[in-house]
């Protein structure tokens, strides 16, 4: 997620829209999901994307930008 997304705004919406599909699939392939363990874990899941996408992604917008200074 780190070098496809690129910005920590984008993450959340990114982790929620890959879970969204997630589950149009599993509603298309068996029906809607009605066990308590599925939603906790994928809840979970798309929490652990999202937070460390963003903390990975500031980390890496917050790097110092390397400045090369020639002297003559």
């Amino acid at each position: 997620m780190l070098y496809l997304i690129e910005r920590a705004k984008k993450c959340l919406d990114f982790s929620a829209t890959l879970y969204i599909i997630h589950l149009f699939i599993c509603i298309i392939y068996g029906g809607w999901p009605s066990s308590i363990t599925w939603w906790i874990v994928n809840g979970t899941g798309v929490a652990v994307m999202a937070l460390l996408g963003e903390y990975l992604c500031i980390r890496r917008e917050l790097r110092e930008i390397p400045i090369t200074r020639y002297r003559s």
